[in-house]
């Protein structure tokens, strides 16, 4: 009987997998009002639309997924003249990546802009009095950082990614699905940031 109502959750479980798509999409038109708010020169790559996850998780990841992509164009991706500097081409590349392995969804939001800062993302964080001069952080220490409430490395809030909603918030409704979130950085080369999920949701 109890393999039964197993068999039973599973079949309804996936009788509400949905495709990402529809999310992704949004993202496109999102890229190219930001690209255009913002004069920067961004291409969104988009690969594994059609990854299907739980209808409440799509819907659950759309609200994160904008803030981190904003933040991409926003922060992550340089000036067409400062990439210039920087020996790249002018055209800042996102791409939103998604895939299943046997128990998660993996969605990925990479961008080829600056990186995260280490140096200075440790400073601002003493100068916000998070940190103490002594402690000694790992690298994955500091780049989470980025996730404490109020934190923020832009030296200028800006109307597209200083709404008030910080990556704090992000990895509340990441870990509200019973998720987390991995950050992957090289600087001056850009980020991944990896929201790693069930694949059914509890």
């Amino acid at each position: 009987l109890h393999g039964v109502a197993h068999d039973i959750r599973a079949v309804s479980a996936r009788l509400r997998m949905v495709e990402l798509k529809p999310v992704f999409q949004k993202m496109g038109r999102m890229v190219r009002d930001l690209s255009k708010k913002t004069e920067k020169l961004v291409k969104l790559v988009i690969e594994g639309e059609d990854t299907k996850v739980e209808r409440k998780m799509a819907e659950a990841v759309s609200a994160p997924l904008v803030h981190m992509i904003r933040n991409a164009v926003d922060h992550g991706l340089e000036s067409p003249d400062g990439r210039k500097d920087a020996g790249k081409p002018p055209l800042g590349t996102i791409r939103l990546n998604a895939y299943n392995d046997t128990t998660s969804v993996i969605v990925e939001i990479t961008d080829d802009g600056k990186g995260l800062d280490k140096s200075a993302l440790f400073s601002k964080a003493l100068r916000q009095g998070l940190i103490t001069e002594e402690q000694d952080l790992s690298d994955k220490e500091i780049y989470e950082l980025i996730f404490h409430p109020g934190f923020s490395t832009a030296a200028a809030v800006t109307s597209i990614s200083g709404r008030g909603v910080g990556m704090d918030v992000v990895r509340r409704d990441i870990e509200s699905l019973g998720g987390r979130i991995e950050i992957d950085t090289v600087l001056g080369k850009g980020s991944t940031f990896k929201m790693v999920m069930p694949l059914l949701a509890s």
